[in-house]
């Protein structure tokens, strides 16, 4: 019999307890590689230099065993910022609480208050947070269907009072600056 540990998605709606994979969860959170084959290249989303677009920007994070680890990763890289003057597009002092994906392929995202709390406000600036991470996320896995943001683990209606966070996004590559473009 499997000694399956049980996640709890505590205030997802429709998401049950749903057996995660048995892996110790501080090793997972932490991965303590060192080597470059134990790792692997992540595009993140930034805000353009002039504002209009987002920007791709190449990374690396872990390899390891669980997409939800790897998202952690990616998403934590965004939260540094980046490291060719592009304009971050989530507030430094944000903490990602947990990543859960769901069965559909839902990413859910939950952030801690100062991710709201230390946000700029605007609908541009909102579009810009939200979509750099749904585009990073489901760019760089292909699991990774839409993406939902929860802070302190509930719904919220919006980021700043002006976009929707109370569904789940999908991609919008039209935002991103193709290669050559300006």
């Amino acid at each position: 019999m499997n000694n399956a540990t049980i996640v709890r998605f505590q205030n997802i709606p429709g998401h049950a307890e749903t057996p995660a994979s048995s892996e110790t969860p501080a090793l997972a959170r932490s991965p303590t590689f060192s080597s470059e084959e134990n790792q692997r290249e992540v595009t993140l989303f930034f805000e353009s230099k002039e504002g209009e677009d987002l920007v791709p920007e190449k990374r690396k994070i872990f390899l390891t065993e669980t997409v939800t680890d790897q998202a952690r990763q990616t998403v934590r890289e965004l939260i540094e910022g980046s490291q060719s003057g592009l304009v971050p597009t989530i507030p430094r002092a944000a903490e990602l609480r947990e990543v859960y994906l769901s069965k559909d392929g839902t990413a859910y995202l939950d952030f801690s208050q100062s991710f709201v709390d230390g946000h700029s406000g605007g609908s541009s600036a909102e579009i810009d947070t939200v979509f750099s991470l749904v585009d990073t996320l489901i760019f760089n896995f292909p699991e990774i269907k839409r993406v939902k943001i929860l802070v302190e683990g509930e719904e919220r209606t919006t980021l700043k009072d002006h976009l929707d966070l109370s569904r789940a996004y999908v991609a919008d590559m039209s935002i991103v600056r193709q290669a050559g473009e300006r």
